[in-house]
């Protein structure tokens, strides 16, 4: 009997010690997975939903661990990308065509503006209505190489103006020109530059470049084709867990902007509520979830770059998306 009780303790210690190496083994297997995603801009509401989703989990639960970082604009995100530099990131589509051109490995696995939020902006007191305008003496102000500078170029041609017919500043970022009167109208994003101006005391009236002619998706989030081949399962896990927190945003505004807020310092919640207001729209389409990307969708982005002389050579769908990864 002293013998059996001897046998079964040593059964329980070694099944004891089992286990516990079992759930070591177990904790190291699920500890989750750093994953880099660059942002096209500095952060604020338009990236809630990445925010929203890390505070709540939904990555952790992916087995990824989210490192959010700051962009300098789509071009850039691109090079990373190319490079390695990041995993992930947020790149306007039109920039995307013109990185497929140059041969960066880089692919979109969702859209995440379904239609360009891209705008011409004018003050409410003297209004640019109609594209045509910007014929007369009007000083136009863009940053030359941005996604928005793009979007003016992706306008005018939808409209048959040569950009040399329009008087053209070189601004920068930031809408203290349009303030100061050093220009009379200039491009941005609607989430952005007219919610800025707005809360300088501006009233801004906005022509959308997606009602003039121009049908593209807006930012996509791409990846390089190199963290697609070898980790696609932290990519569906990322496209899964950022479209949980997209159905989710609409019914909870409030706290959506908190984790923007507990995340970035020196954001004004009452600016970022508006930011968010006017980025919601664009998440989803006609008939179409967040992120979600079609041929279709594609081939009109493509030949709009490629119409508008962004391009030379348009490249093949097969080669700009993949819309597999979002389950």
């Amino acid at each position: 009997m002293r013998f059996a009780r001897t046998i079964a303790l040593a059964m329980t210690l070694t099944g004891a010690a089992l286990l516990g190496c079992s759930l070591e083994a177990s904790a190291q297997t699920s500890a989750p997975k750093k994953v880099t995603f660059r942002l096209d801009w500095k952060p604020g509401a338009q990236h809630a939903v990445f925010y929203y989703a890390r505070e709540r989990g939904y990555y952790s639960a992916e087995g990824i661990d989210l490192q959010i970082v700051s962009g300098s604009g789509s071009s850039d995100s691109v090079k990373q990308l190319g490079s390695r530099a990041v995993d992930l990131a947020l790149v306007d589509a039109l920039v995307m065509v013109q990185g497929l051109e140059q041969r960066v490995p880089v692919k979109s696995v969702a859209a995440y503006y379904q239609r360009t939020p891209i705008v011409l902006m004018s003050p409410q007191a003297k209004p640019i209505t109609d594209v045509k305008q910007l014929l007369g003496d009007v000083k136009l102000g863009s940053k030359k190489g941005s996604a928005t500078f793009q979007g003016l170029i992706a306008l005018l041609g939808a409209n048959n103006i040569k950009l040399e017919s329009v008087k053209l500043i070189d601004i920068g970022f930031g809408v203290q020109p349009l303030l100061v009167k050093q220009v009379d109208a200039m491009m941005g994003f609607t989430m952005n530059e007219p919610v800025e101006a707005e809360s300088a005391g501006m009233p801004i009236h906005e022509l959308m470049i997606a009602d003039a002619g121009v049908n593209t998706y807006g930012l996509v989030i791409a990846s390089n084709d190199t963290f697609i081949r070898s980790q696609p399962e932290l990519v569906t896990g990322f496209l899964r867990a950022s479209r949980k927190a997209a159905g989710e945003v609409l019914g909870a505004r409030q706290a959506t902007v908190q984790s923007v807020v507990n995340a970035v310092s020196e954001i004004d919640a009452a600016r970022e509520l508006k930011v968010l207001d006017r980025t919601i729209p664009f998440l989803t389409g006609k008939n179409a979830a967040f992120g979600t990307q079609t041929e279709q969708g594609w081939k009109v982005t493509i030949q709009t770059a490629q119409t508008l002389g962004l391009v030379e050579k348009a490249p093949a769908t097969r080669d700009i998306f993949d819309a597999s990864l979002l389950k």
